[in-house]
């Protein structure tokens, strides 16, 4: 673990930033080490996903890698603007917390429909079991990576289902209301700091760059803005609304948590820079 978890991809090497987040989120290393699991997980929900600060980075640096917002940089961004970030640096980070609480986790990477190590989760040994963190799609409650049986979990607005396929890899699918439908798949095996640094330089590249995606759960509910269109999911009903550019910045710092000023910075690099 310990020559993993020195990559400085997945390192934390603020300490009082570090401390301060663990405090304001009660995580500690004195329990249970499912419980210290359970927390830092439950910790990293309250992180938004979205691409604000990426594109705001993105445009003031040169070259995609130095683009990437390692661990201590979204804790700190977090901890001062209330922003979270996108699958792999939030990743990143969360693996990051739990090296420095001296627990294992090492990352997955995924495929979508769009594309091959498009996505990325976590695995974290405990036991015989692999429990399977993903940050990015808000699969917040550490689950089982299943070897034959389907492994799921109730998120409020909908379930997720991770079930094994014939080639040795996940699929992590969404049942709502009965209808099933296959969102990613991971691969079974974790990757070293290389290849997720490949992956993640690799996402720059990615039309989402080019507009707004926030995506947060809370209480049951289900949040996700792109670009102008704001989903609102819960167990009964999806309610949809275009938003225009005022209400979209009051909306994302009011439920989104995100102050205003990174709103708008971003906002303007969408509008008049590379984005």
């Amino acid at each position: 673990m310990a020559a993993f978890h020195d990559a400085p991809v997945f390192r934390c090497t603020d300490r009082p930033v570090l401390q301060r987040f663990c405090r304001r989120y009660g995580i500690a290393d004195d329990g249970p080490k499912r419980r210290v699991i359970d927390r830092v997980a439950r910790a990293f929900s309250a992180l938004p996903y979205e691409n604000l600060t990426k594109i705001i980075k993105r445009e003031g640096v040169v070259g995609s890698r130095s683009a990437m917002r390692l661990p201590d940089e979204v804790l700190t961004d977090h901890l001062r603007w209330g922003t979270g970030g996108t699958c792999f640096s939030l990743t990143a980070a969360i693996i990051a917390v739990y090296g420095a609480l001296g627990i294992e986790a090492r990352p997955l990477l995924a495929d979508r429909h769009y594309g091959v190590d498009t996505h990325c989760g976590l695995i974290v040994p405990h036991g015989e079991q692999m429990l399977l963190v993903d940050p990015g799609y808000l699969l917040f409650v550490p689950t089982p990576l299943p070897s034959i049986a389907i492994s799921s979990v109730a998120l409020g607005y909908t379930t997720i289902e991770l079930r094994p396929i014939e080639d040795g890899r996940i699929e992590l699918a969404t049942v709502v209301k009965g209808s099933r439908k296959v969102r990613l798949t991971y691969k079974r095996k974790a990757v070293d700091a290389e290849a997720f640094v490949r992956a993640w330089i690799d996402s720059f590249t990615w039309e989402m760059m080019t507009y707004p995606v926030l995506n947060r759960c809370t209480a049951g509910e289900h949040f996700y803005l792109q670009g102008t269109l704001l989903s609102v999911r819960t167990a009964k009903k999806t309610v949809r609304t275009v938003l225009d550019p005022l209400e979209r910045t009051a909306y994302i710092e009011r439920s989104m948590g995100i102050s205003r000023d990174i709103v708008l910075k971003a906002w303007g690099v969408i509008n008049h820079g590379a984005a």
